[in-house]
């Protein structure tokens, strides 16, 4: 039998469409959020240290509790946890607490922010806010910096 090189030409032509085309549909894993809750990668491509996963947490006793996106105006401290994909002594942390579109309060402003450097063998972090009164309804986010460069961003209620 034999085989004509413009078939084999055009049989390796669409090999090569399709294998390209399926790693381009399986290599976007890194921007993708792997929680359900609403959050957004922003990290630099050469990242050492990143976030691999983010959540907002209700109070349980001065300690992050239930994960949640929603909090009622009378649960006064509200947690902002993450895991890093890895331990690295000296990694800097900023959590930056913003009101998005919060009753009476100019849109985005911001409303604190909590530094952290980890310790050895530290790969999980978080932060808290407490306003000893009812917090305004609306939408917040909190933005998570590493080592200088937004990570991520992930938003939550208060209804």
């Amino acid at each position: 039998m034999k085989i004509h090189s413009g078939w084999l030409a055009a049989g390796l032509l669409l090999f090569a469409v399709l294998a390209c085309n399926v790693s381009k549909n399986t290599n976007n894993s890194n921007n993708t959020n792997k929680n359900s809750n609403s959050s957004t990668s922003t990290r630099p491509a050469n990242a050492d240290v990143y976030i691999d996963q983010i959540n907002m947490a209700k109070d349980e006793n001065g300690e992050p509790g239930e994960s949640t996106t929603s909090f009622a105006p009378d649960e006064h401290t509200v947690h902002c946890v993450i895991n890093l994909n890895k331990a690295k002594a000296g990694t800097k942390v900023k959590f930056t607490w913003i009101g998005v579109d919060v009753e009476n309060t100019k849109k985005n402003a911001e409303i604190t922010s909590v530094d952290y450097t980890t310790n050895s063998f530290e790969n999980k972090v978080h932060a808290h806010l407490t306003r000893p009164k009812d917090w305004p309804k609306g939408t917040y986010k909190v933005e998570v910096y590493i080592n200088g460069a937004l990570d991520k961003t992930i938003t939550y209620t208060v209804e």
